[in-house]
């Protein structure tokens, strides 16, 4: 019998015998080039589809039957890939099982799809065993109405949380729902500094640790627990806007959180009440302009510092609160309500003599020409030369300095006072000591050698 083979090209290429009878021809995968049986519609080693013609007739590989059955411990047949995969969703603790047991593969290779023999190995050699099922029943070539891809929910899609205080602690749930089928997995994260995820602690450890984002998986829902970080509220006259996304396997979706944070009021109380009622940064300038004298004290005592606390709001004054109508001159400058004066130093250098353990007081002069009120702060770097409690008085600040000649016999040494006033203009004082032994006592009479711009003192 003599055989032609149709060298069209054609998927559907025919062998015709001698007697013209055509004979189907086997079906050759375009991807591993394996050889499958004429009537196989998915490559039986990769699992690839074989038919590319659209003319074709779809065919439905899902609802093909086995040539053998395959059951659960229910007794109920799976006569084809729908079968399947809907009694392995419904028994999911055992398909699990059977996938572990490596029975799978058995089945697959007696059944002739060595392809998905392959697949139920590899899924095998996964640490979770959900996520190996999961990814197993996706390879099977089940029709789309019974094989339902993951697909997220979320429950609520939003949230309104009302009358939050700053530093007050609150949480709630959200619920993360599969409206599909297999093992939905992905992560959650927050776009904001005052929500956080929450979990318990490892065994022997108190308390719960916050997470910025948040991985999940789950067959049907799961619940994170969200918390609302009190300490990074900040109170406004709109509601705070925070978002939650969540991405996962099943598509992308976002949570919104809306939180109502009221501005808490400038308090009442004690005899001054000049600031009270104030709702705003911009407030307490008004309100402090018109009676400087009375908020002055205000913002020596910390109370204008406090209300910024209790409403989440960053203090924009960073030194130490200045004195008097400095005070409010630096709150001022702060919030780039005015300009900070030009300011001078004296003197801007310092020279000593003396023996270990002697005492000098000195004072440094900050002012300024301008009608404004002056602050500074005063730092050193060595610990035998302290600065005192400023002195304010008005456009200029005494700042008393107490020096104890160090113990290096014989040695000058050298210091640095470092001085910080308005606008951060910073100044640099160099300090020499020059330490002499006690027996040039007499001869000093026990006086001390200042040098500096200033007068000479001996």
């Amino acid at each position: 019998m003599k055989q032609v083979l149709d060298r069209g090209g054609s998927e559907s290429a025919t062998v015709v015998d001698a007697d013209d009878t055509e004979v189907a021809k086997p079906r050759t995968c375009r991807v591993c080039h394996r050889v499958n049986p004429a009537d196989a519609a998915f490559c039986h080693y990769d699992g690839r589809p074989l038919l590319k013609d659209a003319d074709k007739k779809a065919v439905h590989a899902g609802s093909a039957p086995f040539p053998t059955p395959f059951y659960f411990s229910d007794g109920r047949p799976c006569r084809n890939f729908n079968e399947l995969v809907l009694a392995a969703n419904k028994n999911w603790e055992e398909a699990r099982a059977i996938l572990a047991e490596g029975m799978w593969p058995m089945f697959f290779g007696a059944i002739g799809r060595f392809d998905l023999a392959s697949v139920a190995k590899q899924a095998f050699k996964q640490p979770d065993p959900d996520r190996a099922l999961s990814d197993f029943l996706q390879r099977l070539p089940a029709d789309p109405d019974f094989l339902r891809p993951p697909k997220l929910e979320l429950d609520p899609g939003r949230i309104h949380l009302k009358q939050l205080t700053p530093g007050c602690q609150r949480s709630f749930d959200l619920t993360i729902v599969n409206d599909g089928m297999l093992l939905l997995e992905g992560v959650a994260y927050t776009d904001c500094d005052w929500l956080a995820f929450s979990s318990a602690q490892t065994h022997g450890s108190a308390g719960v640790r916050m997470q910025t984002q948040k991985v999940f998986q789950t067959r049907s829902s799961c619940t994170l627990k969200v918390q609302v970080l009190g300490h990074k509220l900040r109170a406004g006259r709109i509601p705070a806007r925070g978002k939650i996304i969540v991405e996962s396997n099943g598509g992308t979706r976002t949570f919104e959180v809306f939180a109502d944070i009221p501005v808490r009021p400038f308090p009442k109380g004690g005899r001054n009440n000049v600031l009270a009622g104030a709702m705003s940064p911009r407030d307490i300038a008004l309100k402090a302009k018109e009676s400087p004298n009375e908020a002055a004290e205000l913002f020596e005592q910390g109370a204008v510092q406090k209300w910024y606390a209790d409403n989440g709001w960053s203090y924009p004054v960073s030194h130490p609160c200045g004195q008097g109508k400095g005070a409010i001159q630096q709150f001022f400058e702060a919030l780039g309500l005015t300009q900070p004066p030009m300011l001078k130093i004296r003197p801007k250098y310092l020279g000593f003599r003396g023996i270990v353990g002697e005492r000098c007081l000195f004072i440094l002069k900050l002012f300024t020409k301008e009608n404004k009120p002056v602050y500074a702060r005063a730092t050193t770097n060595v610990d035998w030369l302290q600065p005192g409690i400023p002195e304010y008085l008005g456009n200029k600040v005494h700042i008393p300095f107490e020096l104890t000649i160090p113990d290096f016999p014989k040695q000058t040494v050298t210091a640095r006072i470092m001085v910080e006033g308005n606008g951060k203009q910073q100044f640099v004082v160099p300090i020499s000591v020059t330490v002499l032994p006690r027996s040039l006592l007499s001869k000093l009479l026990g006086r001390w050698t200042q040098r500096s711009d200033g007068p000479r003192l001996v």
